[in-house]
């Protein structure tokens, strides 16, 4: 026997774990081959502190680092607390973290075996992907973190959004150390190395401190979108 939920309840569970930002995308077909089998993906986003940002735009930053974990960790509670929410009403739920907990391991990180959250996002109809592969939200940019919980409730998805919204725009393109953006508009379905330059983007982060744990931030920090 299954306890009702609406997604009142969701939307009041998730304002309590301050995410004010969420969206629900069909998994049927599977958004990605690393989807879990089940057919909904409710989506998370979680604005970064605009302030976190400052400097970033000569490369990752201590603030910045914290800020991105911050909020990692948040978006990784409140994407528990929901999957939780969801499994005690009876419902086969699973929580996707914001990002690998340990990536100590990952030397390539296009080949990481990680769901893409951007990927419900943008079914979800959150917002679209930019030139640098960037999730950009029409609201905050790309100064977002994401999160992604799968469950068999059915909740209506919303509208996806099927192709870019950075028109000439190349703030991002120019901005980048080595120019890892293609200057191409995304659509659903495209390769990714149509896009952007992967390797070169990795490259980049590699180039920085340790400390700073596979981060840049150059190409979130210009973006015009979302600006405060």
């Amino acid at each position: 026997m299954r306890d009702r939920v609406d997604p009142s309840q969701i939307a009041a569970l998730l304002q309590e774990a301050s995410i004010g930002t969420w969206g629900v995308a069909s998994n049927e077909p599977p958004l990605s081959p690393l989807a879990p089998p089940l057919p909904t993906a409710i989506s998370l986003v979680k604005r970064l502190c605009p302030d976190a940002l400052e400097g970033v735009q000569s490369g990752p930053t201590p603030v910045y680092l914290q800020e991105y974990q911050r909020v990692n960790a948040l978006l990784n509670r409140a994407s528990a607390a929901v999957a939780d929410r969801l499994q005690q009403a009876g419902y086969a739920a699973r929580a996707v973290a914001a990002t690998i907990e340990d990536d100590s391991e990952v030397t390539d990180w296009g080949a990481a075996g990680v769901f893409p959250h951007k990927t419900a996002a943008t079914q979800a109809g959150l917002g679209w992907i930019g030139k640098t592969a960037l999730f950009v939200s029409p609201r905050f940019g790309p100064r977002v973190r994401l999160a992604t919980v799968f469950t068999d409730l059915r909740i209506p998805p919303g509208t996806p959004i099927t192709s870019g919204s950075c028109g000439a725009c190349r703030r991002c393109l120019d901005a980048c150390p080595v120019h890892a953006g293609r200057d191409v508009q995304w659509r659903t379905g495209m390769a990714r190395s149509e896009l952007y330059d992967e390797k070169a983007c990795e490259h980049q982060l590699d180039s920085y401190d340790e400390r700073f744990d596979g981060i840049c931030g150059i190409c979130l920090a210009v973006c015009p979108y979302g600006r405060a």
